[in-house]
């Protein structure tokens, strides 16, 4: 498969997996797991890279007071009563806490106005997966796989390629391990993107603005 189509493989397989596709992109995409082996196999590469995060984070139960002020918002509850725990049944607090999962879940979305994301995945040219790049608005998450090459006395940085063949902008350092998030510089707002650039720079990032070590990696940024 060509390399830039991976690349867009890749992205969409990742924000089926985090569950960002809906309604009919996600049904369409369905129907090409089930047709192509390629998008088969990208789509099970990911799962195993992701799904163990989610794993890893700790079950937290809301306080009890978190789903009386979600009731009130509702207008399922007025504002000056309070639920009591110790003096309703336990299949009343069952019903109310069901109630109101359903209501997020199936209400929240229809509230919301979608924020556009942005996505790219920094990878190796035998399609190893180094970085996960989201944007959203301004904030931009950074998360390095454990593929990564650890690098003690060098930095890895991130920059953004302006379709109009201005400079290169800094995004900032790529983690080694973990993630990290960061502000969408000013230098960059508004700009056509052409790709995105991982350069090995110094510790602490290129000291001119611009990159100064051997540019390693190259990747497409695509919105979904």
């Amino acid at each position: 498969m060509n390399y830039q189509l991976q690349q867009r493989l890749d992205a969409l397989a990742v924000n089926y997996v985090l569950g960002g596709m809906h309604g009919r992109a996600r049904m369409r995409f369905q129907k090409l797991i089930a047709t192509d082996s390629i998008v088969r196999t990208t789509v099970w590469r990911w799962e195993q890279h992701l799904n163990p995060l989610a794993a890893s984070l700790p079950a937290t139960a809301p306080r009890s007071e978190v789903w009386q002020k979600i009731q009130r918002r509702l207008g399922w509850l007025p504002q000056e009563q309070v639920i009591n725990r110790n003096t309703r049944p336990l299949w009343f607090s069952l019903a109310a806490a069901a109630c109101v999962l359903l209501a997020v879940v199936f209400i929240q979305p229809m509230l919301t106005t979608p924020v556009k994301t942005e996505v790219a995945v920094i990878q190796t040219t035998e399609a190893k997966a180094l970085w996960l790049v989201s944007r959203q608005e301004q904030q931009l998450v950074l998360k390095a796989t454990s593929a990564v090459t650890a690098a003690t006395e060098n930095d890895y940085q991130l920059w953004m390629l302006p379709a109009d063949g201005q400079p290169p902008v800094s995004l900032g350092i790529l983690p080694q391990q973990g993630e990290t998030t960061v502000q969408w510089p000013v230098a960059a707002l508004g700009v056509d993107i052409a790709a995105l650039a991982v350069s090995f720079e110094p510790l602490g990032g290129s000291p001119t603005g611009q990159p100064t070590g051997p540019v390693l990696f190259t990747a497409e940024i695509i919105a979904i």
